[in-house]
């Protein structure tokens, strides 16, 4: 393990301390999902799912933002106390918010609730300091994480109602919480980071970089609309939010996938991954929208909700994460030995598990629309495999880096 003073942080240390966290996070919300149920309790698959979502995705937000920041500013990252403090806060919060939900202890709820705040504000911190620490002005190396912690204050906040169980009578508070941490906290945190992370992935520059503030704007307007049009129950401003997110998505992907398009070399597998995954985005966001014609709560809680949490949360979200940790595990793995010859990418491979993974996206979406239960099994079960055989590199990578240990100073 990385060894705990101040003098030995580096950002692959940084990086790898949330790494670990995450998937530990996300070992236990599986484990959960098995044992809730075998013991046929109705909640796991609510607590499981906030466990990934709330625990290991977002504590994967938290770190990773400061890591590219940290490169970004070309400074010193964040204290190692001030990182373990802000992993120690959220998953503490997040398991005590998840535990009070389910078994309906209010005062634990409150008091996740409180620790997760205290992880934002040292998140805060964090960013703020690293900024006074830089000779550089970069604005945008964390606009899109003030943004994203913004939106999830009021996630949080609106969380906490409902989990308290209290009375609004003017429209959906929970349509507003998803609108807030799915597609604000999580989802502009991905865009955000997307714009400096994808570019790198395929060793080329961002093809429009003029796009980032128009993509910034529409996806801040759609977020606040999507909120106030679920909160209050006004269906034309849910239908501007869908409309305003996918036309940031929209344009996300071109200047994404024209960068990748430029690429001179073949793109590995986390490239691969992250990049064609964003077709999802824009098509997720786009049937969302279709749906919310029939109804503004049809995208979230009607039938249509289960194509648009294949198209988001497997396809974009799973695919984008997923390819994401195996990119920046194999970063750790070589800065912390760099004696260790690098492989030779098995392009055949990557191009395979790729090119399946999003068929299986594809295939599974498809087969929801046209109720093709045959179909969606099929689909479920090439994606099962591709699952397994991921996640087993992110974990084989996990182990490598932890046995490496940190990198030796010269002399």
């Amino acid at each position: 393990m990385v060894a705990m003073n101040e003098q030995s942080m580096r950002p692959t240390d940084l990086a790898l301390a949330f790494l670990v966290a995450a998937v530990v996070v996300a070992a236990s919300a599986g484990a959960t999902a098995v044992a809730g149920h075998a013991a046929g309790w109705s909640g796991a698959g609510w607590a499981a799912l906030h466990l990934v979502l709330l625990g290991g995705v977002s504590l994967l937000v938290i770190g990773i933002s400061q890591f590219f920041v940290t490169a970004f500013l070309a400074t010193t990252p964040p204290s190692r106390r001030l990182v373990f403090s802000q992993i120690s806060c959220w998953v503490a919060g997040s398991v005590a918010v998840v535990t009070g939900v389910s078994l309906e202890i209010d005062p634990l709820t409150v008091a996740g609730v409180a620790l997760l705040l205290a992880a934002l504000l040292l998140y805060a911190r964090s960013l703020a300091t690293l900024h006074s620490r830089s000779l550089q002005s970069a604005p945008w190396a964390s606009r899109w994480y003030v943004a994203c912690g913004i939106w999830l204050l009021g996630g949080i906040a609106l969380g906490l109602m409902l989990a308290l169980q209290m009375t609004w009578s003017h429209g959906s508070l929970l349509g507003a919480h998803l609108a807030f941490n799915l597609c604000g906290w999580l989802g502009g945190a991905i865009v955000g980071t997307l714009h400096t992370f994808a570019p790198s992935l395929t060793q080329t520059m961002l093809r429009f970089p003029r796009l980032q503030p128009v993509t910034f704007g529409f996806w801040s307007g759609g977020i606040g609309s999507m909120a106030l049009g679920y909160a209050f129950g006004s269906g034309d401003l849910v239908i501007v939010g869908w409309s305003l997110l996918t036309l940031g998505a929209g344009l996300l992907a071109v200047n994404l996938l024209a960068s990748a398009l430029a690429a001179e070399q073949p793109l590995s597998l986390p490239a691969r991954l992250v990049v064609w995954s964003q077709v999802f985005l824009p098509l997720g966001l786009g049937f969302g929208l279709v749906s919310s014609f029939d109804h503004p709560l049809a995208p979230l809680f009607g039938g249509d909700r289960t194509v648009l949490a294949v198209l988001l949360l497997v396809g974009w979200v799973g695919l984008t994460v997923i390819g994401s940790m195996l990119h920046l595990l194999s970063v750790v793995v070589r800065v912390r030995d760099l004696t260790r010859p690098v492989a030779a990418p098995n392009r055949f491979r990557d191009a395979f598990l790729a090119a399946v993974a999003l068929a299986a996206v594809a295939l599974l979406a498809l087969a929801e629309v046209a109720e093709a239960g045959r179909l969606a099994e099929l689909a479920r079960g090439a994606m099962l495999l591709v699952a397994v055989t991921l996640t087993s590199l992110v974990v084989r990578s996990v182990v490598l880096a932890l046995r490496m240990g940190p990198k030796k100073r010269p002399g």
